[in-house]
Parts: C-alpha cells; structure tokens; sequence
C-alpha cells in the first residue's frame, strides 16, 4: 500500500482513540426536569412570527428554508444581485480597503440613510451620471466578493456539501469557485427564492442600512424596523436609489465574516498608501495572476489567503515574497504550517514587516512607483525594489447596520460596568464578536441570531444545525437559559480562553464544531419531545475522514506524522472501523475522485 496511506491509517487510529470523550458544551441547567426547567428558561419579550434574514450566501439560505419549513413569514435582504454570498464571483474589484483601518461600526460600509425630513419610502434618481460612475456606485453597494479565479475549497466536497443537495457523482473532490457558486444558486433555485425567482420573499440588491429597536404606542418593545436601500440600474448613465422600512420580530444575522478588511498598523503603511493607493491592496481585490506578469510581489500574511495567493501568482511574477508572521501560541499555527508546506520553492518566506520607511515624494514622477521604498524586517532585513504589497491579513467582525451595539472603546478585557444600563456590546475592536450564547444568539437580546461567524466550521453543514436552534427556540420548541445563566456562561467560556477576547474567540476548529453540534443536536432532539417540534439528525459519521485523506493528498510536503496535532480538528473516526478507514484510504490509493 502507498506510504502516504499507511501514515493516515496510523493517524486515524491514533486520533481515533484519543477522541472517544470529546469536549462537552455545558448547559446551565441541563439535566434538569420539567417545571425546574420551564422556570430558568429565558422569556421572550414578544411572540415571534415574522423573521428578517440580512444576507443570501448559504447560511442565509439554509436559515430560509429552515424558518419557512416551520411557518414563520420570512423577508430575505441581499445587497448583491444574486444569491451565493462570497462565492459569487465576479472579475469585478472592491474598493481599495481604507488605510489605516475604519471603525468596525463603518468598515465594512457607511449606512446611507435618507435626509431625515422625507416620509419613507423615498426615491432619489441620478440621472447624466458618467458610466464608470454608475459602477461605482453600484460597486459600493454590492461590494465584490473576496474570491478570485482560480480560488478552490479549502475541503473536500463531501465537507461541502448540505445534506438536501448532494453533490453529483462525476463533481470532482476538490470544488472551484464556480462549482460553489453554482451549487449555492441550485440551492436557492429548489427554494424558488433565486434573483430570477421573482419572490415576494426576497429582495436582491438591497442592503439593510439599520436595525432598530421598536416600540409601540405605550412605549413597550415589541420588535424591530429595519431601513432598507435598494440599488437600481437604469442604464449606462443613470440609476436609482429607493429607501423604505419594514418591522420584523426578529432577525437572523447572515451577512459572513468576509467584508471589513483588516490591515495592520504598520508604522508607515499610511503613507505609502496614501502615496500609490493602486500598488497597495488587500486580497479581497485579487483575481488573477495576470496582473502580476514580470513583477516583484511582497505578500504579507501567511494563514490561508497569503499562501495561496503567493501559490498563484508565482509562476507569472518576476518574484515573490511572503512575510509571516510568527503564531507560536496560535489555534492557527497547524493550519498554517500545512499551507506554508505548499508554497513553491521560487517563494522566498520572510519575517514580519517592522516599518515601511517613507517614501520620496515624486509628483512629477511615479513611474517607479514603491520600487525605491525600502520595507524593515523585525529581523533588521531590509527589502526594497517592489512593484506591488498584498496585504493577505484577514477580516474583521462588523455589523454597520448595529452601530448601537458596537464600542472600540473597550480593550479585550473589559467590558461595560452593569451599573451603567448600557447593553454589552457585540464589536469592539473587529476581532472577534462578544456577548453571545452558543455563538447564535446575542444575550442582550436574543431575537438577534447569527448565522456562520466561527472561525475554523464547515459552514455549509453547520449552518443547517445553527438554523435549526436559532428557528426552534423562537417558536418555543427549545429553551434558552435565563439572561443570568447565558452571562455565566459566557464569562465561564471568556475566563477559559485566557480572561479575554480576541482573534481565536470565535474559532473552533472541528473537533469544538462537532461537539458543538452534538451538543445542539441532544439539546434541540430532548426539548422537542417536551415542548413539541420535529426531531433532527445528526450530520453523517465519514465527512472527517474524507477530510483527512484529502488533506494528505492536498499536502504532500506536509509531515503528517510528525504533526498529528494539525489533525486533531477531525474529531476522532465518529464509528469508522479500522477496516472501513483502510477501504476509504484504498479508494483514494486507486486514484478515485468521486467518493
């Protein structure tokens, strides 16, 4: 048998025995019966019937068909022209990413809001506009997604995959871009809630500019309003804007992780974007090598993005540089580590960016461009003659459409006096999303839910479980804890990560995501039979070994026996036999693709 088959035989062996007890997510009263129960449970403020969806990628849609299969009334909001989320690619380029970051509040847009002296719903036409700002306008309010051409899945298609719509046996292990578009557009199709579907649920081009708390006449709270725009072409030179409100019970947050970009503070950097705005981007505005043709490229960041753009962009470019930064103590560094072992040979891998020394100003004479600007190492290294900086340096948490429920004033480990009266915020520096439970539903005000904001999750699967609680608690088919036991949590979980927030807070990985659904699958599954409710399955028991085989093939640089802690996010073999894990391991020795 291939070498390579035997190391994951030994490694699903060994991962599997050591993962029969897997982390247990605690409820504060579970175990608990009957009226004991009902009575720390958390009550809502409101009966809730009609539900908001802001977002079409596929946590939004799988959250669709979850609430509609339930029979609430449900209203979904995308600001792109078609569903898919971040797998809607387009060569189409987002803005250069602010320079130094935006607050969260603003980062991701600035909500434009109607002059406060018109009645609503309000139109504003623009007529005679040049073209190229006409797409602009439309540009801004769709915002491209951060995919380029040649973009795969970072697993294989069997982790892709949800589970009303398997993929076709011919599709290939690992997916493209426009494989994934594609499949998350037939999902919205079986759900008759396309663009093209005409649906009086959804409405495409329209982004959700705020969510407000509403009353009514005797000043109670009995919901929320949220003040939509909608983007309308009318031709080359020409478009219009609408503006309106509709009230919604609750709210599903499903707008992903992907739209603030994050660059670093490095001393510098400002002027030199500030300087050639056009040489310094963000990996959200890459598409293709091409542009890249017989020039010297420095990448920074060496998680996912950094490595495979620096991947891609090497056979075209002149020269390619990676700087990483170090992730000694990082949930990240495995992961990291295996894509670092992909990077080709003809990459030179450097240290973290100290200072990017001023440039000369030259105003009569840019041909050079950065090329004469000099970039200091932590090491002392200095490097110089660059065409182009790609900042590959992740996203950041932002809900414009909340600004009430953000503060950057707060460090990662505080928080807002109680005495004060004033909500604990979900934002506050962009690196992480604070005061949920489960990280579904905001404690402050649980008919707010989120959809897919882990880090390290199989979104497509997950989604499908998150949906499910998120829809079942609002009908009254599961309980929540008290507001006071969901903060005791929440403080438990925050003293566990290391008394406080911050980058890794939200990541699980799958060995956490699987417990995590477990545990939600238990907890929704008991409380149907006591209040009510359909019981749901479980995801099914191979997807991790799938993944193991498909990361060894993937990464064949990798030493994976010598790094079987990069594997621990499989979460043990979930009932495989030995025997059964060396028929899947011999599959993929016989060169099989569709397994």
């Amino acid at each position: 048998m291939h070498y390579a088959a035997l190391i994951i035989i030994s490694l699903l062996t060994t991962v599997s025995a050591s993962y029969q007890n897997p982390l247990i997510y605690e409820h504060s009263f579970a175990g608990t019966k009957g009226a004991k129960r009902e009575s720390s449970s958390y009550k809502f403020k409101w009966p809730i019937h009609k539900v908001a969806i802001i977002g079409a990628g596929g946590g939004g849609l799988v959250a669709y068909r979850e609430f509609k299969r339930m029979g609430y009334q449900v209203r979904i909001f995308e600001r792109d022209s078609v569903p898919g989320g971040n797998w809607h690619y387009t060569d189409e380029v987002p803005q250069n990413a602010p320079v130094p970051n935006l607050d969260p509040s603003e980062a991701d847009f600035r909500p434009h809001i109607p002059p406060s002296d018109v009645l609503l719903p309000y139109e504003e036409n623009f007529v005679g506009i040049e073209p190229g700002k006409v797409l602009n306008a439309r540009r801004e309010h769709r915002a491209p997604k951060p995919i380029w051409h040649s973009l795969t899945s970072t697993a294989p298609k069997h982790n892709q995959e949800l589970r009303e719509l398997p993929w076709p046996d011919h599709t290939p292990l690992t997916l493209t871009q426009n494989h994934l578009q594609r499949y998350v557009r037939t999902f919205a199709s079986l759900h008759e809630i396309n663009s093209n579907d005409n649906s009086p649920n959804t409405s495409y081009n329209t982004r959700v500019e705020r969510v407000d708390k509403r009353f009514d006449v005797n000043g109670r709270e009995v919901g929320w309003t949220l003040t939509l725009r909608k983007f309308i072409e009318t031709g080359l030179t020409s478009y219009k804007i609408q503006w309106w409100t509709e009230d919604f019970d609750a709210i599903v947050v499903a707008s992903g992780r992907f739209s603030a970009p994050n660059l670093p503070r490095v001393p510098g950097l400002s002027q030199w974007a500030q300087l050639y705005p056009k040489l310094i981007s963000h990996s959200r505005q890459y598409r293709r090598p091409e542009e890249f043709a017989n020039q010297t490229v420095l990448v920074v960041g060496g998680s996912v993005s950094g490595t495979e753009i620096a991947e891609d962009i090497s056979g075209k470019a002149k020269k390619v540089f990676l700087s990483v930064r170090p992730h000694e103590d990082s949930v990240f560094r495995e992961t990291r580590n295996m894509y670092l072992s992909r990077v080709p040979n003809n990459v030179s891998i450097v240290p973290e960016i100290k200072f990017f020394h001023p440039l000369p100003i030259r105003p009569t004479d840019s041909s050079s461009g950065i090329q004469s600007g000099e970039i200091e190492l932590i090491n002392g290294t200095l490097l110089r003659g660059f065409d182009k900086v790609i900042f590959a340096t992740g996203f950041r948490y932002a809900f414009p459409f909340l600004p009430q429920y953000h503060d950057v004033s707060l460090r990662p480990n505080e928080t807002i006096p109680s005495a004060s009266g004033r909500p604990q915020p979900l934002v506050t520096d962009g690196t992480h999303i604070r005061s949920l439970h489960l990280d579904l539903f905001y404690i402050e005000e649980p008919t707010i839910g989120f959809i897919n904001m882990n880090l390290g999750i199989e979104s497509f699967m997950y989604s499908e479980f998150a949906a499910s609680a998120i829809a079942k608690v609002w009908a009254g088919q599961a309980k929540l804890p008290s507001t006071k036991q969901m903060w005791e949590l929440h403080w438990k979980r925050v003293r566990d990560a290391g008394g406080a927030y911050g980058g890794q807070f939200m990541y699980l990985g799958s060995a956490k995501e699987a417990a995590m659904v477990r545990y939600i699958v238990g907890w929704l599954n008991e409380d149907a039979v006591k209040y009510g409710g359909h019981q749901i399955d479980g995801p099914s028991e191979n997807r991790h070994q799938v993944f193991l085989v498909w990361v060894v093939a993937q990464f064949p640089d990798y030493n994976v026996k010598s790094n079987q802690s990069a594997f621990s996010v499989s979460g043990g073999s979930f009932g495989l036999g030995v025997e059964e894990q060396r028929r899947l391991v011999e599959t993929w020795t016989a060169g099989r693709d569709d397994w």
